[in-house]
């Protein structure tokens, strides 16, 4: 099977443990023309991700974000209808309008770091629909303290034309 080329576009949505933060973005995607890594039933695959996403914070003002990330994606193909199962992992950087999230939570620096893992389905033909979920953590590590970074869970949609 084929694995579909050029650059896909991803909705995001998600949701923080922290002061009732939402978060809606745009992904711009691509992968690496060939596997890292292929074996018998499990490839290794690298894709470039650049993120645009807005934060809805209630007691606070709204904020953006911007970035790059790496993903390692694990993936099974299920069958020959183009399915495609797959875990993934990525430590990225971001760059935030501003740092205030509440009055007891502010991120200490405006560069993060955003680690990620998820899990999801590419399905149609060629795999070129994906859907997925996330849980992403945000911290400066250790650059500046305090360092409270906050968390997200994530669902996206991926189309590549």
């Amino acid at each position: 099977m084929g694995h579909a080329q050029g650059v896909d576009w991803t909705a995001i949505g998600g949701a923080s443990d922290e002061s009732s933060v939402k978060q809606v973005g745009v992904i711009a995607g691509w992968n690496r023309p060939t596997p890292l890594w292929k074996g018998e039933s499990w490839r290794l695959r690298l894709r470039h991700e650049v993120v645009l996403s807005a934060w809805h914070v209630p007691r606070a003002r709204d904020l953006v974000e911007v970035g790059y990330s790496p993903v390692f994606r694990l993936e099974r193909p299920l069958d020959g209808g183009g399915r495609v199962f797959f875990v993934e992992g990525s430590i990225g950087v971001r760059l935030l309008s501003h740092t205030r999230v509440s009055d007891e939570h502010r991120m200490s620096t405006a560069f993060q770091f955003a680690d990620m893992l998820g899990m999801g389905m590419q399905f149609g033909r060629e795999s070129r629909s994906t859907l997925g979920v996330r849980l992403q953590h945000m911290s400066n590590l250790g650059i500046k303290k305090p360092n409270p970074g906050i968390n997200f869970l994530q669902v996206y949609y991926s189309h590549r034309f």
